[in-house]
């Protein structure tokens, strides 16, 4: 029962999470072709807060529900629980750290546009890809559980 618990709010963290990651690479490459660099720095922007009101949470919630898991299951921790993790920390890590300034530089430019506004732009829809990607991996390796 504890564990059908958690792996609800475990799976239905991750569901915002990812989710989440996915309508913002969507959002991102549809606004890398606008024409109007003002619509990427509102978005970058709105990206900044959903990042510390959405997915700060859901991944703090995922992780929690994930520990809670493993806890009451008594399974240790195999291959599957440790990629899970270090996703986690790496895609935590990419969100934080270069999504989150190269953000910053485009909300800074101000809809000023240029190379170095197309330049940021690119590097926001390939950093984002990327996240998503690393995330996609994880979503396998709680799927079909691969061993050594």
């Amino acid at each position: 029962m504890v564990y059908n618990l958690f792996l609800f709010v475990h799976i239905a963290a991750v569901i915002i999470w990812i989710g989440g990651a996915f309508a913002l690479v969507v959002l991102n490459g549809r606004i890398a072709d606008e024409p109007d660099p003002a619509a990427a720095a509102v978005l970058s922007r709105q990206a900044a807060f959903f990042g510390r009101t959405v997915f700060g949470p859901a991944v703090v919630t995922t992780l929690a529900a994930g520990i809670v898991m493993i806890a009451v299951s008594g399974m240790g921790t195999p291959l599957w629980v440790i990629w899970g993790v270090a996703g986690l920390i790496a895609s935590s890590l990419i969100g934080a750290i270069p999504l989150r300034r190269t953000g910053q530089a485009l909300a800074a430019l101000h809809g000023k546009g240029g190379t170095r506004w197309l330049a940021l732009r690119r590097r926001l829809t390939l950093l984002s890809t990327v996240n998503l990607l690393l995330l996609l991996s994880v979503i396998w390796a709680m799927v079909f559980k691969p061993v050594l």
